[in-house]
């Protein structure tokens, strides 16, 4: 189990829920201003999702049983919640003022294209969908390096992402050049790097003698100093890319070659943290909206947000994994025949018995 990695994505998700509980205060309150960030979230969830694409995936998969697995996992709990923050964005407006709810807006949304929202942002109406646009992408490139030989696989799908990077400075001006033309990709091609670089003995040599917390320390101070110098474009990926390397190494190097996390409660929260991460902009508009309401003091419905939407979000998530989205994608697997073989490991080699590092 990766349960550093399952840590380290679970984190990353409730940094982005508290990245928007900080936008809507700071949005809504004239009195209140939330200086603190969380934004290396979104940038370990790229550098994340590239590692663990490198980690399942089978070059004896098809590509389209590769597609068709991950698609039937990300799918179904990102169309209910579209659906119902569509639904709220046509009923309530206010709690989703900036939703686009035009019929090519809907089906931009549902779709996973780009296409920017009525405040000039380039977001479907449930806004955090515009990461998963990137992951379909992703996924839709890994199963296209499926059709080439095992081992230009990884490396094809690298090539693949950075084409798509500089393709788009051939498209015209719009959502779809800005879109696939933002370098951020590159931390999802920085992630797979990582998954590649663990399949080498030399690494997993020098991983099994080398403690990984120095690493993740290093990775801390990075993070650090890119939120304070809080660089846009281009610098924002300079400053964010490699404390995301540092610390998805490191997690990424203690799961598979020392002596990995046992915590139960770490495995639940990797297996919640997707439901974390699409629930929680349900939550915080309705949230947000009535706590300002009833309590006309700024600083009362600021902790009000923050009492009420981080529990009620992992609440609701744990329901919607076990009772949801487990269900729904054993269904959709057996129905669509789907494989379900355990992932190639990029642990290639054990250490003896009684040897593994701590």
């Amino acid at each position: 189990m990766l349960n550093s990695i399952n840590l380290l994505r679970t984190l990353s998700c409730f940094a982005i829920l508290i990245f928007h509980i900080r936008e809507f205060v700071n949005a809504h309150s004239d009195t209140v201003h939330l200086s603190f960030s969380a934004s290396p979230g979104f940038h370990l969830f790229l550098a994340i999702s590239g590692f663990i694409l490198v980690y399942i995936t089978r070059p004896d998969d098809t590509p389209l049983n590769f597609m068709m697995k991950r698609t039937v996992r990300i799918v179904p709990l990102y169309w209910a919640t579209t659906t119902l923050a569509l639904i709220l964005a046509l009923t309530r407006p206010w709690l989703f003022h900036d939703a686009d709810t035009g019929l090519s807006s809907i089906i931009s949304s549902y779709l996973f294209l780009p296409h920017y929202d009525l405040g000039s942002d380039i977001q479907p109406i449930l806004f955090v969908g515009w990461t998963l646009g990137y992951i379909m992408l992703f996924y839709l490139l890994f199963s296209l390096s499926l059709l080439i030989p095992e081992r230009f696989q990884v490396p094809g799908a690298i090539v693949m992402t950075l084409g798509v990077i500089a393709g788009a400075s051939l498209l015209p001006a719009g959502a779809y050049r800005a879109f696939y033309g933002d370098p951020i990709l590159l931390e999802f091609a920085m992630g797979c790097i990582i998954g590649l670089l663990l399949r080498q003995s030399e690494v997993q040599d020098f991983v099994r003698r080398t403690p990984m917390w120095p690493f993740i320390l290093l990775g801390m101070a990075g993070f650090a100093l890119a939120m304070k110098l809080n660089w846009t474009g281009w610098g924002k990926i300079a400053t964010y890319a490699p404390p995301s390397a540092l610390v998805v190494f490191a997690c990424a190097g203690q799961d598979l070659f020392r002596k990995p996390l046992t915590s139960q409660v770490v495995s639940i929260g990797g297996k919640i943290s997707y439901g974390v991460f699409l629930i929680h902009p349900l939550l915080i508009p309705v949230v947000g909206v009535v706590a300002f309401k009833i309590t006309g003091n700024d600083w009362v419905a600021t902790s009000l947000m923050f009492l009420v939407i981080l529990p009620v979000t992992t609440a609701l998530a744990y329901l919607s994994f076990r009772y949801f989205e487990t269900p729904t994608n054993s269904w959709l697997r057996k129905s669509l025949h789907l494989s379900n073989l355990p992932p190639k490991s990029v642990r290639n080699t054990q250490p003896p018995p009684g040897q593994a590092a701590a």
